[in-house]
């Protein structure tokens, strides 16, 4: 059976990936942290760390979904664990141009741990690399000086981090819910969409900040078991009560160009999660304002449509393959409401 994109995407992070041969492994002695430049909180040095302070190094881009995904979560874990000596650093290749753009976007509240810049690849070969990991965001857990684990940060780093400060509470909670990913995971390989819909559930009780969980209910409910009107009821029960734009721009845009959704296209769903997004963003986000214009365009309305995308290629400004892009579509409406009004 052809498995889709969403549950594809989802069920990858469940599984802690195998490590190719390397020379870094668990046990062995942390390699140094390589920055040019911190761009987020006080610089970390591990060498003068004590033997009970725990570090969770983190590799990431801004371009990188999943790493995006996955920072409301370690932000929640960063604030949890402060006080037992647990300090988070995220560690990008990119330039601090761009890390900085990215926090002033919105993303500096999500991102509520240490940001720093790799100095030219060098903290990644001694760690990525070395440690045969090749892609991200890829975690690296640090207490006593050595390696205690490695992996996505999906994918048990919160049961780790738990059980080397002694959390016993948090790590029971952990495990409860990467036991219930398995099971979700378990039964969508085998199409048992019933007890993937009721893991799913379960998991979107026990974590209100997993968007990636709704998504996968929402696609069970609409294509796999084909109840649309549960579909529509739980869609428009994420657009009322999720309020991260990110978040509700790529909903819609699932909803209007996934191929796992053709012919079931929700377009007035799609309407209000952009719509949402745009305001969230105050209309300041040229991309929630053009996934608002999409929508608006695939409904029909192509004025409405000409009015978001046309603020969108102007808040582009410093982004000039983005504005290109804009101004290409924005033709295509102008052509589509020329042609709708004659």
């Amino acid at each position: 059976m052809r498995r889709n994109l969403i549950l594809v995407a989802a069920l990858s992070i469940f599984a802690q990936p195998a490590l190719a041969w390397a020379k870094l492994k668990v046990g062995d002695p942390a390699p140094r942290l390589s920055i040019a430049s911190w761009v987020k909180g006080k610089p970390v040095s591990l060498k003068k760390a004590g033997k009970d302070d725990v570090f969770v190094i983190e590799f990431w881009a801004t371009w990188c979904p999943p790493c995006r995904a996955g920072m409301p979560h370690l932000s929640e874990m960063q604030e949890h664990f402060r006080a037992k000596g647990v300090t988070f650093v995220g560690v990008t290749a990119e330039k601090v141009g761009v890390v900085k753009k990215f926090l002033k976007s919105g993303w500096d509240k999500k991102m509520r741990y240490t940001v720093a810049v790799d100095n030219r690849g060098r903290t990644n070969s001694d760690w990525m690399r070395a440690a045969g990991q090749n892609g991200i965001p890829c975690a690296f857990v640090v207490k006593g000086g050595k390696i205690q684990w490695i992996g996505h940060p999906m994918a048990g780093l919160d049961v780790k981090v738990a059980e080397l400060t002694k959390d016993t509470q948090y790590a029971k909670s952990a495990k409860e819910k990467k036991a219930l990913q398995d099971q979700f995971a378990k039964a969508a390989q085998a199409s048992n969409w019933k007890e993937a819909l009721a893991a799913a559930d379960k998991l979107i009780a026990l974590d209100d900040e997993d968007f990636t969980i709704r998504l996968q209910k929402f696609q069970i409910l609409s294509k796999e078991m084909g109840d649309g009107a549960a579909a529509r009821s739980f869609g428009r029960e994420l657009v009322r009560e999720w309020h991260q734009q990110e978040d509700l721009c790529k909903f819609a845009g699932l909803l209007l160009h996934n191929k796992e959704f053709a012919g079931k296209k929700d377009v007035k769903l799609a309407v209000a999660a952009a719509k949402k997004a745009a305001k969230l963003s105050h209309t300041k986000d040229p991309v929630c304002l053009k996934a608002y214009a999409m929508a608006l365009a695939e409904a029909g309305k192509y004025k409405r449509a000409v009015k978001w995308q046309k603020k969108a290629v102007k808040l582009a400004k410093g982004d000039r393959k983005l504005k290109i892009e804009l101004m290409k579509t924005l033709k295509e409406y102008k052509k589509k409401l020329k042609a709708q009004k004659s």
